[in-house]
């Protein structure tokens, strides 16, 4: 669960109930060739929280429009891994 009121009894506290600290797994590629070349990556999605904008929208008493957004969901991509023959 996550909240974040910037109406009426604005608050910036944000409580999130979903996730892991860790986080582990095997993965194998079912169609992997030896003879061919392939490459590997992972990529991760992080659990979105509140935008700067929104903080700002709580300290400051802001009513912001609708088209701003409040939370933001961040991405990371690891180097490939290469494998050759």
């Amino acid at each position: 669960m996550r909240r974040l009121a910037v109406g009426a009894g604005r608050s910036a506290i944000v409580a999130v109930g979903i996730g892991s600290a860790d986080l582990a797994a095997v993965w194998w590629d079912p169609d992997f060739d030896p003879a061919e070349r392939a490459f590997y990556y992972a990529r991760a999605i992080e659990i979105p929280r509140p935008r700067r904008t929104a903080y700002d929208a709580v300290y400051f008493n802001l009513d912001l429009p609708e088209e701003i957004p409040l939370w933001v969901q961040d991405r990371a991509y690891t180097s490939p891994t290469w494998y050759r023959p």
